[in-house]
C-alpha cells in the first residue's frame, strides 16, 4: 500500500499515513485538518535514462529524439544543445 504524507495544519507537522487509494478520498473528507504534502522524496518516477533507449542498440527511439530533444533545443533559451546528437547511454 502507498504511503501518503500530509501536513497537519493545526500542528504544522508532517504525518505519514499508509492506506489504499480506495480509502484515500474518504480519509481526506474525514481529516480536513490535513493537507496533502508533496516532497521530492515521494514524487512518482516515470522513467530513467537507462530505459529510454531501443533495446539492443543503446540509442533513444527516433520519436524521442525528434519529439523531446528537438523541442528542448528549440524552446529552452540559452541551451547548449545545438548540433547535439544523443549518444549512448543518456548523457544528462
Amino acid at each position: 500500500m502507498p504511503a501518503y504524507e500530509f501536513l497537519n495544519k493545526d500542528t504544522n507537522e508532517i504525518e505519514t499515513h499508509i492506506m489504499s487509494y480506495t480509502v484515500y478520498d474518504q480519509f481526506k473528507l474525514d481529516n480536513t485538518h490535513l493537507e496533502r504534502y508533496i516532497s521530492a522524496g515521494n514524487l512518482p518516477v516515470f522513467g530513467d535514462g537507462s530505459r529510454m533507449n531501443v533495446p539492443g542498440i543503446g540509442q533513444p527511439h527516433a520519436a524521442f529524439e525528434r519529439g523531446v530533444i528537438q523541442r528542448m533545443k528549440e524552446t529552452i533559451p540559452g541551451n547548449t544543445m545545438a548540433g547535439h546528437k544523443t549518444k549512448l547511454p543518456r548523457e544528462w
